[in-house]
């Protein structure tokens, strides 16, 4: 009989007897409500960057800046945290990369790839809506429009990433985001992983295991 892992079946079990496909439940459980196990109530730090999106989304000063940087702060936990049994590693060790070619299911050589780490890399590193290749010659310089039809829209000409070179036409430049498409994508990649880990087909890559699982993502409060 197949095991279908739920709040209910895990809830007469310690902590310390999850399994790791359980652990791993728990912790791609977006559901705000904590999941009440034999000795605590648990809550993932995903459930909690999921609350935080939808929460930031709703306020005009918060949706500009804080949902990004939490969609990749998703996609980043899950390339970290996953491999699946079913499919050959990427080739990359960045754990957003990686998460895209796993759970979105987008090939390795697919643009969005390297224009999503950017817009990563330029709102983590110093808050900023530019991004210049560190060890390429790919520059962005990003703005938001939930008008475009898909996660991205590519801008019209490459940015040599000379600021000079914006005066002239920034929008010529400009890579648009849509925060609802990116939004999209990364909910798809989290149930993704929640399907493939109740057909235990998720792999743990943790160095620690189930216990860095626990002790990394995961809140635990006394019940």
């Amino acid at each position: 009989m197949e095991y279908n892992i739920t709040p209910g079946n895990i809830s007469n079990k310690n902590v310390d007897e999850l399994s790791v496909e359980e652990m791993s439940f728990v912790h791609l459980y977006t559901n705000y409500s904590p999941i009440s196990v034999k000795n605590a109530a648990l809550r993932s730090t995903l459930s909690f960057i999921h609350q935080n999106i939808q929460h930031s989304l709703n306020f005009d000063y918060s949706k500009q800046l804080m949902p990004y940087l939490s969609l990749c702060a998703v996609l980043d936990q899950l390339g970290i945290c996953y491999n699946r049994k079913d499919k050959e590693e990427p080739r990359f060790a960045n754990g957003i990369k990686r998460c895209l070619v796993y759970f979105g299911e987008i090939e390795e050589d697919d643009e969005i790839i390297d224009t999503l780490y950017a817009l990563r890399n330029g709102l983590l590193h110093n808050v900023s809506l530019t991004s210049k290749g560190q060890y390429n010659d790919k520059h962005y310089i990003f703005r938001y429009n939930n008008e475009i039809e898909g996660v991205y829209q590519k801008a019209e000409k490459e940015w040599d990433g000379i600021y000079e070179t914006l005066d002239r036409n920034r929008e010529l430049y400009t890579t648009y985001i849509n925060v609802e498409k990116f939004r999209d994508l990364v909910y798809t990649c989290i149930r993704k992983a929640e399907d493939l880990n109740q057909d235990s087909m998720l792999e743990l890559r943790l160095p620690g295991g189930a216990r860095q699982l626990f002790y990394d993502y995961i809140r635990s409060l006394p019940i």
